[in-house]
């Protein structure tokens, strides 16, 4: 059987090329080159795997060099990847949270390889509660990436969040109160607790007084967390600007 291309249920056709005993034989995928132990069994009824097949919604590339689990837990390199994946690729995440339709992941997040590495190289990925950020550092992006990625503390992550689900017709920060027959300003801050700003004539000055106390509340979590975060994190934190159109 050395030499024959035989066909796997799920990645493509591989060929043998070594035959030990029953339990080991030496098999690699024409697609991908990939080699790995199979049992003559599992060759028969096509029961093998290319673990550098993307087989992730359809991009994510698994790879050998790291568990998925441990234990019967998913490794919490996993979960971020998969999670990541799962934002961009999935139509069904997409359709409960639009704001992530566009949404891409670069070709080297692509690979679970990679991915894992890239973040044991990362300001406060081995703390508890950090999240994976990509909009920090470039505002509006939709990439996934190396250079678009930050680790930042979930007291940060709140603080940024929009909640645009539950944004009404006024601009950001803002809303009308019937009672006084005057615009409202209020501004969230650490743990989502909300700060009154006052009552204005027009919205465009509530907006204001939010853009102010907003931007001073980020400088001042920028220098809570100087010493912890990644300087990219801390750089645009410091330069972050409330928009109009946010």
């Amino acid at each position: 059987c050395v030499g024959k291309v035989c066909k796997s249920t799920s990645s493509g056709d591989f060929k043998i090329l070594k035959y030990n005993d029953y339990g080991n034989v030496e098999i690699q995928f024409i697609n991908t080159g990939f080699e790995t132990i199979a049992t003559l069994g599992n060759i028969k009824n096509g029961n093998v795997k290319d673990r550098y097949l993307p087989s992730v919604y359809g991009v994510g590339i698994i790879g050998t060099k790291y568990p998925s689990e441990v234990n019967r837990v998913k490794t919490k390199e996993y979960v971020l990847w998969t999670s990541m994946l799962r934002r961009c690729y999935s139509d069904d995440f997409k359709k409960k949270k639009p704001t992530y339709e566009g949404c891409q992941v670069s070709e080297n997040f692509k690979s679970y390889e990679y991915f894992y590495e890239w973040c044991h190289k990362q300001f406060g990925f081995s703390n508890k509660d950090w999240h994976l950020d990509k909009d920090l550092l470039i505002k509006g992006n939709k990439v996934y990436s190396e250079s678009t990625c930050v680790f930042i503390p979930q007291e940060i992550n709140q603080v940024l969040v929009k909640r645009e689900s539950m944004r009404g017709e006024h601009l950001i920060g803002v809303y009308w109160h019937k009672k006084s027959k005057a615009f409202v300003a209020m501004v969230s801050k650490t743990k989502g607790k909300r700060e009154y700003l006052g009552l204005f004539n027009t919205e465009i000055e509530a907006y204001n007084a939010y853009k102010v106390a907003k931007e001073s509340f980020v400088k001042e979590q920028a220098e809570k967390w100087k010493d912890k975060i990644d300087e990219r994190a801390y750089n645009a934190l410091m330069k972050y600007t409330v928009e109009i159109t946010d």
